[in-house]
């Protein structure tokens, strides 16, 4: 993989993490804690300043709302990942989910949607994952959504709050 491929997985990689924090209207500190540490602990973001990114997904949120995530989704569509690149998006958006210890309606939707996306088969998932019923059934992956259009099946909640977070400097300030 080239290395100007590696770094557009990265930041696709990271804006994942980003959705599924924010598909919920609230960025818990426990889920930022769980970034750093993948961030800490694997190269999932080597070489990509996540503030810089975390405060471009923040302000692109606040102007497009779902419509963040609904590019995320057409990406993906638009990709040739390969299955560990699908499995290591999948394990970020479960670590993210599962961070702040609740999961939310909008978080099992996201998934959902994330999961239609990606090709890696479900008997895969399971091996890597286990259990992950409580956010989504394995069998749903063959069921048809309903829609292509994410805007219909989220709830947005207000975002205005959301915050931005120094990634270097472990420095969190409120976004205005």
């Amino acid at each position: 993989m080239k290395e100007n491929d590696k770094l557009k997985f990265k930041k696709l990689l990271f804006k994942v993490a980003f959705c599924t924090m924010a598909c919920d209207g609230d960025i818990d500190d426990r889920e930022i804690e769980e970034i750093k540490l993948m961030d800490k602990n694997s190269s999932y973001f080597a070489d990509t300043d996540l503030s810089k990114e975390l405060t471009e997904l923040i302000d692109d949120f606040k102007e497009k709302g779902v419509g963040v995530i609904e590019t995320l989704f057409d990406d993906l569509g638009n990709i040739n990942l390969t299955i560990v690149q699908e499995l290591l998006i999948l394990e970020v958006a479960i670590r993210i989910i599962y961070a702040d210890k609740r999961v939310d309606d909008n978080e099992k939707k996201f998934f959902r949607f994330l999961r239609s996306k990606l090709k890696v088969p479900n008997i895969i998932i399971k091996e890597r994952f286990g259990d992950i019923s409580d956010i989504y059934e394995l069998g749903e992956y063959n069921e048809t959504l309903k829609t292509n259009n994410i805007a219909d099946n989220f709830t947005l909640p207000d975002i205005s709050e959301i915050i931005k977070v120094d990634f270097n400097n472990d420095i969190e300030e409120k976004s205005k």
